[in-house]
């Protein structure tokens, strides 16, 4: 794997552990969850159309949207789900158990998933590797969370 996609991941990642606290502060000062959502979804919607189009983008492609299956649609309802859960837990677990957890639970669905190719991934052998990474993955879990 090359070193600058590998890089490229960390730093998404170190934006999450910036965005989903910003998120869980707008909550607490509206003092909703599902309202922290509003100001981030309508910024990340124009965000998304204007990188669209900056980057080639054309009408039909727009039109496609309107084509795509239903299911697809859902991974909106999951992101919002994401939002107003970090903002529910981080307050009541703290930021790092919260992080430890989440990262486990892509872990651990990544295995899942990458070894029955679900959701257009290509599957992928579960190795004696993978599994021992996953466990301790888990046994991360438990020094953070409970220790």
């Amino acid at each position: 794997m090359a070193l600058h996609l590998i890089g490229l991941a960390l730093l998404m990642g170190a934006i999450i552990s910036i965005y989903l606290p910003m998120v869980t502060q707008t909550a607490r000062l509206l003092g909703s969850g599902p309202m922290a959502n509003v100001p981030f979804f309508a910024i990340a919607l124009i965000s998304s159309i204007l990188i669209a189009v900056g980057t080639g983008a054309r009408g039909e492609q727009f039109r496609a949207i309107g084509s795509l299956p239903l299911w697809l649609l859902t991974a909106g309802i999951m992101s919002a789900g994401l939002i107003i859960g970090s903002s529910f837990l981080i307050p009541r677990i703290g930021i790092g158990a919260f992080f430890v957890l989440l990262v486990s639970g892509q872990v651990l669905a990544g295995l899942v998933f990458g070894y029955f190719g679900l959701f257009g991934v290509p599957a992928s052998d579960m190795t004696f590797g993978k599994v021992a990474g996953a466990a301790f993955v888990i046994a991360g879990v438990y020094l953070v969370t409970f220790r």
